[in-house]
């Protein structure tokens, strides 16, 4: 018989009383993902109206482009399960946002920033305030088709 074999049963004998029944473990049971669930993830996550697919950032464990989460990983969570019933559960789905592939509200730098925050309505502004400023039609005219390119 081991040394720690009688300070385990004393310690089971203090937490559980003395002659207290063994109890059973429960079984663990792990599901795998299938390949429809995992072809609706990525498929869920390629749609440009969810995230903002970096042009220069990679993961470096797999080498595919940062995605940037437009939206809270919760609201993202309640679009997927809106969109897919029968995918994968909650669990897994915050599982597999974890890491450096998926990150939210990061400083994207560089115009991809201003982009993102404010739209192209910055320059729906511009083009009203040169038609406000600027007197000279074939001016506007000339700003218009540069606009337009």
């Amino acid at each position: 018989m081991a040394a720690n074999t009688v300070n385990e049963a004393k310690k089971y004998a203090r937490i559980n009383g003395p002659g207290c029944a063994v109890t059973e473990r429960p079984i663990r049971k792990i599901k795998k993902i299938t390949y429809e669930q995992e072809n609706q993830f990525n498929t869920f996550f390629q749609d440009k109206a969810h995230v903002i697919m970096s042009s220069y950032k990679t993961d470096t464990k797999t080498g595919e482009p940062v995605v940037y989460l437009k939206n809270t990983k919760k609201a993202l969570w309640e679009k997927f399960k809106y969109s897919f019933p029968n995918g994968i559960k909650r669990t897994t789905f915050y599982t597999k946002l974890m890491g450096n592939r998926y990150v939210y509200r990061e400083d994207l730098g560089g115009l991809c920033s201003i982009c993102s925050s404010y739209g192209y309505e910055t320059f729906e502004n511009i083009m009203n305030l040169v038609k406000e400023k600027v007197n000279n039609t074939e001016l506007q005219v000339l700003i218009k088709i540069l606009y337009e390119i």
